[in-house]
């Protein structure tokens, strides 16, 4: 890369040279024919070395890369620092929801929304776990993104949370498995099959309080740097997205041993 450095400045050392003899004090203040010469000399020399075209673009392709690795570093960090601030808040809310074993000795908190085609296909990941790790405490995070109709879902979710929490589960599953788009009316059915009062729920679905663990979610999301459905946090890890089921389980597995999710 040095070479190409050097050829970069004989080129500027021959402009210097040239016919523009005295060089103005910037750019603005070259004339048009100065201008047109300039230009000539450059087009001609990068066509007669493409190669430092090449060399250059690398050059500026590495220098971005590192600025995005530095950049997702600091994310991370910031990530990390909430997880901490945020630990009660994250993993023994008042208003959350509980699944698995509610006092396990793992807890895998998770952010979702019942429109997220990745949500759904990673439940049957999180079926998988907490049918094979009954010592899995696993926290729900209602966190709608996809626009007002998941927001709709969501309170109705919360509504049942209060009306009916026994049923929660069933509820979710069911919300989690459907066809087409969840929204208020969709919800309020799956509810209504499992024998929830829809009344309840609706007037639940204006209450402020409904939307208190959901403004939460988005807090906590946004101080967490998750982007997207599903997020996720272990232990002391922040996941911003799906992930294999293996995956959990090596993780879970580390928590156990060593106390992180990466011995």
């Amino acid at each position: 890369m040095r070479h190409s450095f050097s050829k970069i400045s004989s080129l500027f050392a021959a402009i210097a040279f040239m016919g523009v003899a005295s060089m103005p004090a910037s750019a603005a203040e070259f004339n048009t024919e100065q201008k047109q010469e300039i230009e000539s000399i450059i087009s001609d020399y990068l066509l007669e070395n493409p190669d430092l075209i090449r060399q250059v673009f690398t050059i500026l392709s590495q220098q971005e890369a590192e600025k995005q690795k530095q950049a997702e570093l600091e994310r991370a960090k910031l990530a990390q620092q909430a997880l901490v601030e945020n630990q009660e808040e994250l993993f023994n809310a008042k208003d959350q929801i509980v699944l698995g074993n509610p006092k396990g000795d793992v807890t895998l908190v998770e952010f979702l929304d019942y429109n997220c085609g990745y949500c759904k296909q990673a439940f049957g990941s999180m079926l998988e776990l907490m049918d094979s790790d009954k010592n899995l405490r696993v926290v729900l995070k209602e966190w709608p993104i996809l626009g007002p109709q998941s927001q709709e879902a969501a309170l109705v979710a919360v509504g049942v949370t209060k009306v009916a929490p026994e049923k929660y589960w069933d509820f979710h599953k069911a919300m989690m498995t459907m066809r087409g788009t969840a929204n208020k009316e969709s919800a309020l059915r799956v509810a209504e099959k499992l024998d929830i009062p829809r009344e309840e729920l609706e007037k639940l679905y204006e209450d402020t309080d409904t939307r208190k663990p959901i403004m939460d979610a988005y807090r906590l999301a946004d101080a967490l740097n998750l982007n997207g459905t599903p997020g996720y946090v272990l232990g002391d890890e922040v996941i911003p997205g799906y992930i294999a089921l293996e995956a959990f389980e090596s993780k879970i597995a580390n928590l156990r041993s060593c106390g992180s999710t990466s011995c």
